[in-house]
């Protein structure tokens, strides 16, 4: 049975149960920070958002939110129609439903990998099918087509700005006729709400309704998203889909992704179909948006890039950088023959904090007695000045007489900058050739945004969200890896099994916030105690593993020892200032002699832990406090 249908089963049973007329939902987080609809009973079906769901409630409906246990972010609500409020019967059967379900569902991870990571995985792939199209219809018409796979819709309309006013330019009818649906016209009730949101040069959601364009009957939902390309709004992405709410702001983000990507393939293709003397710069930008579309490490994208766009513009070095936007710190993500540090302050040189402030280009040149004019500007898109002070001693460091520096945008907000070098100080730069190089950083910063997104996806998945050490999950699919590998290698291996020792009596007496709380400051103790190397992670419960690759058995007993020794030994506050200590048991498998797999050695190394904890290890001394002495089998 598939997933999505257990769980429905679980809340159609919970609704009847506590008489939840108007259903039950599951959100659940999807690691970006907000409530997602996982599953649904009955009318709750209805909303597809968090926010949604709430606010088109009946005003006299009872609703009641549960969160659902060792699960951060994940709520169960359920509505009753009428005034009757839900009782404290009601509450305590939610929890024991909200327990099942916890029970049904696979890794929160899981969840989160699902929706986010597929979508930018699917606008990745459309972004380096757009970049391989050469004409502006192309173009429109692959944005049309393939939006689909990112978010639903009955019409697809692409207009860019021509001579000062919106001209359609693609559309397609989700139907899947071949006729295209008909133009959208300025003066009809969306068209109006296109000029505003063209206007305004931010995304516009009409949830509710919309009155339909002509031709169309009935409400429409509506969503706008412009094309932002260089600080101005180059056109714009409209979908249109018949009935009422059926967009919300997840559909908003992941088109205004997927706008961005979609401004840079036009300014590609207008470049491609306007100059044949960039037929060069063209095949370097499609070469650098192509492998910004391949790689998913962010640094290892990064050091690809900058060879890519050193070699595209014929520049003799690059550097790539991103922006801390707390602060004024660079950090450096790559560089191709180019020497620079791992950061650097940009309030130390003018050049970089002004692209920074208002994202247009600068070229930066020493003085020569023929740069009298090196103040001015070329052309508007580009600001050049004579290096002085601290661009002119950072030049001379590195050995190079000019330095283009170019923003990185991503929704019209800078993220970082690269850094073009040449061994010439007359190096002039067209309008043409500028923008082939504005073109190539908007694909970079693209690229490296999405690398990103999915490196914070990846790591959600990994970490457990109560105290930030790895989760299960994580634990067996390292724990599988690194049993192979010791196999291969013949390396040592040890697994160190640790369960608290008296933790339920605080978890009773102080609850069980405070008991999260506790767990964290363990889970810290534990991490204090081991080598950057060793991967410790939450087993389950008040239960930690630790996995000690190229670790020898008599070394494994020193840390085991170590780890329980610092969590008794630490004093953990918990919220009103008191200080509580606990102790722990441990036992310690070692491969390949307890065991080949990852299941046999944790197995094993539980089985010892059990031991210690009922005292059937008498050769290990006490440790600290002997009404909490920790033992390790």
């Amino acid at each position: 049975m598939p997933e999505s249908v257990r769980l429905a089963k679980v809340l159609a049973e919970l609704a009847t149960a506590v008489a939840a007329d108007g259903g039950a939902a599951l959100y659940l987080d999807d690691g970006d920070g907000a409530l997602s609809l996982a599953a649904t009973s009955g009318p709750a079906s209805a909303g597809r958002s968090w926010s949604s769901r709430l606010l088109r409630r009946s005003p006299d409906s009872r609703v009641l939110v549960a969160p659902l246990p060792d699960r951060s972010g994940g709520v169960i609500v359920l509505e009753r129609a009428g005034s009757a409020d839900f009782t404290r019967d009601d509450r305590a059967l939610v929890n024991l439903y909200a327990r099942q379900l916890t029970d049904e569902l696979p890794a929160a991870a899981a969840f989160r990998q699902s929706g986010w990571s597929r979508q930018l995985e699917a606008i990745q792939r459309i972004a380096a099918q757009l970049t391989r199209l050469a004409s502006v219809e192309e173009v429109g018409a692959a944005i049309c087509r393939e939006t689909r796979q990112v978010t639903d819709y009955d019409e697809a309309h692409v207009l860019l700005v021509h001579e000062g006013r919106l001209r359609q330019v693609a559309a397609v009818s989700g139907s899947g006729s071949a006729a295209a649906p008909a133009p959208l016209q300025p003066d009809s009730p969306a068209g109006l709400a296109i000029n505003r949101a063209f206007a305004s040069s931010a995304p516009l959601l009409v949830p509710e309704s919309v009155e339909p364009a002509a031709g169309r009957e009935g409400s429409w939902s509506l969503l706008v998203t412009p094309l932002r390309y260089e600080g101005r709004v180059s056109g714009v992405v409209v979908l249109l889909k018949a009935g009422v709410g059926r967009y919300d702001d997840d559909d908003v983000r992941l088109l205004g992704i997927l706008s961005d990507q979609a401004a840079v393939a036009f300014e590609n293709a207008k470049l491609l179909a306007g100059s044949n003397e960039l037929v060069r710069e063209m095949s370097g930008l499609l070469d650098v948006t192509t492998t910004a579309n391949d790689a998913k490490d962010e640094h290892t994208l990064a050091t690809l890039l900058a060879l890519k766009v050193r070699t595209a513009s014929q520049m003799d070095g690059c550097a790539i950088w991103r922006w801390h936007h707390d602060s004024t710190t660079l950090r450096a993500l790559a560089a191709d023959q180019v020497a620079q540090p791992p950061s650097t302050d940009a309030a130390d040189h003018p050049g970089r904090r002004a692209v920074l402030r208002d994202g247009r280009p600068r070229l930066v040149q020493v003085e020569t007695p023929d740069s009298a004019a090196a103040v001015a500007a070329s052309d508007s898109t580009l600001v050049v000045s004579a290096a002085r002070g601290a661009e002119a001693q950072l030049l001379d460091q590195l050995g190079y007489r000019s330095m283009l520096i170019l923003p990185m945008l991503v929704g019209g907000r800078p993220t970082g900058l690269i850094e073009l070098y040449s061994r010439s100080a007359e190096r002039h730069v067209g309008a043409a050739e500028m923008q082939a190089f504005l073109t190539m950083a908007g694909s970079v910063a693209s690229g490296l945004e999405n690398a990103r997104l999915l490196e914070q996806l990846q790591l959600a998945a990994d970490i457990d969200p109560l105290t930030g050490v790895n989760n299960h999950r994580y634990l067996q699919d390292r724990l599988r890896q690194e049993t192979a590998r010791a196999a291969r290698s013949r390396s040592p291996l040890c697994v160190l099994m640790l369960d608290l020792d008296k933790f339920k009596p605080i978890n009773d007496r102080f609850g069980h916030a405070e008991g999260d709380r506790l767990l964290r400051s363990v889970a810290a103790a534990i991490r204090a105690q081991v080598r950057t190397n060793d991967i410790v992670a939450r087993y389950g419960g008040d239960e930690f593993v630790v996995i000690m690759p190229d670790t020898p058995e008599d070394r494994a007993h020193e840390v085991a020892r170590r780890v329980v020794a610092g969590i008794l030994a630490r004093r953990h506050e918990l919220s009103n200032g008191e200080l509580v200590s606990i102790g722990a048991s441990a036992g310690l498998a070692v491969h390949p002699g307890d065991g080949r797999t990852a299941a046999a050695l944790l197995q094993i190394a539980d089985a010892r832990m059990y031991e210690a904890k009922r005292g059937q290890v008498p050769d290990m001394p006490p440790i600290g406090e002997p009404a909490l002495a920790p033992t390790i089998g």
